[in-house]
Parts: structure tokens; C-alpha cells; sequence
């Protein structure tokens, strides 16, 4: 689980002050708690306030062997009554212009720019290759988590959609983005605020996943260890 930002990365701010690097790392809190009442185990990037560099973040679910990534958003508009939430997958062409900003913004780049591996260009070329071959197994999941979202209460439906978002880059496991509400809308801003809210939030993630798993389809990761076998 990745709760997005973090330390002076503080992301999306809403107009009562409500920074999205705190709102996520609480929902993101919420969320292990209803995976593992569930009886998943389930593992954050970050349990405070700090910065997590993008590249590291699918690394270190890779890391300890994570079968799914979820990385926690706040969506954000000009104009202030845009709601509902957005699961994306990972697209490594540019995807349309509006996914492209909404990348850009989470990316913490201007759109049309491309961070590099710091380490490595030819390390990111092999993470694109790992993600490419998980991309229908993301789309499953993010369409799962979607459709749990849009039955939360005033969540309006917004769909699933494909970006190039950098923190999906890299992990060998199917992998979405969840942008969970719009922080620049005062009343969702709110919701946010609301320990309940939030559980709701949780709880309907934690049923997209279920559902993912319980759909009876083999995963790349699991067809890939039974061959290693």
C-alpha cells in the first residue's frame, strides 16, 4: 500500500488547508486495517510524514513480494465542484491529455516531461518491460476497485483510465492508482476529514480487491512462480 507524497512533497491542498499527503497516509491506515480484518497482510511505503523518492516505491513492494500495488491519491481540478473517484493503470505511451496532467501532477512534473531512472535508463527500460507484462491484470483490478468506489455514497463514477504515472512504473505486479476523491472540492475536502468516511473509503477498497481475487483468474505473478517451479 502507498500512501502518495509525503514530507515536503505535500501534493494536492484543499481550500480549508487539508494537505493530500495527510489525508492519504490516514486512509491508507484505514485500508490495512480492513485488508487484514479481511485476513490479507498488508504493508505501507510509508507509515509517516517523510518522502518516498517514486522509483523506490514499486522497489520495495517488489521487495517483500507483494501479489498486488495500490497507490493512494487525491484528485484535484480548477473547477471546484469536480467529484467522485479514478482508478488508473499504467499506459506507457502518453495516454489522453487529461489523464497525461493528472499524471504530470502526481509525477510532480509538467506534462509532456518523462523523469528518467536516477539510477539507471536501462533499469527503467526493464521496469517498463516488468509492468507490461501485468498491464490486463491491473486493468482487472482497477476496474474491481472502481466499481466498488462508485457504489460508495456520493461518489460520482468517473471510470478507469490508463496514465504514465511513475510510481506504477517498475512494479512486477499488477498495479493501480487510486484517486479517491477531489480535495479541491470543498465537500468531498470534507469527507475526508470524517474517521467514518474514510473507513467507507477503506472498506470499498478492500472489497474491489477481494473481488479481484475472487474472480477466478490466474495472475502473471502466479502463472510465473508456478513455471519457476
Amino acid at each position: 500500500m502507498d500512501p502518495g507524497h509525503g514530507g515536503d512533497d505535500t501534493g494536492a491542498k484543499g481550500a480549508k488547508g487539508l494537505k493530500e499527503k495527510d489525508a492519504v497516509l490516514q486512509l491508507a491506515q484505514a485500508l490495512v486495517e480492513e485488508l487484514e480484518a479481511s485476513g490479507m497482510d498488508a504493508r505501507l511505503t510509508r507509515e509517516a510524514d517523510v518522502f518516498v523518492p517514486l522509483w523506490d516505491r514499486a522497489r520495495m513492494a517488489n521487495q517483500g513480494g507483494a501479489d498486488l500495488f495500490i497507490s493512494l491519491h487525491l484528485n484535484a481540478a480548477e473547477a471546484r465542484q469536480a467529484k467522485g473517484s479514478e482508478v488508473y493503470f499504467l499506459t506507457l505511451g502518453a495516454g489522453d491529455q487529461e489523464a497525461a496532467e493528472v499524471a504530470a501532477q502526481e509525477n510532480g512534473e509538467t506534462p509532456g516531461t518523462r523523469r528518467p531512472d536516477p539510477d539507471n535508463v536501462v533499469a527503467g527500460i526493464l521496469d517498463d518491460l516488468a509492468q507490461e507484462a501485468f498491464l490486463r491484470d491491473s486493468e482487472r483490478l482497477a476496474v474491481a476497485i472502481q466499481a466498488q468506489l462508485n457504489r460508495l455514497g456520493g461518489i460520482k463514477q468517473r471510470g478507469v483510465k490508463q496514465a504514465p504515472f511513475v510510481v506504477l512504473r517498475g512494479a512486477a505486479m499488477p498495479a493501480v492508482l487510486v484517486e479517491t476523491v477531489f480535495i479541491s472540492n470543498p465537500k468531498e475536502e470534507a469527507k475526508l476529514k470524517d474517521a467514518a468516511f474514510l473507513k467507507k473509503a477503506a472498506q470499498a477498497i478492500t472489497q474491489g480487491v477481494r473481488h479481484y481475487f475472487a474472480s477466478g483468474e490466474e495472475t502473471s505473478r502466479r502463472k510465473a512462480d508456478e513455471a519457476a517451479r
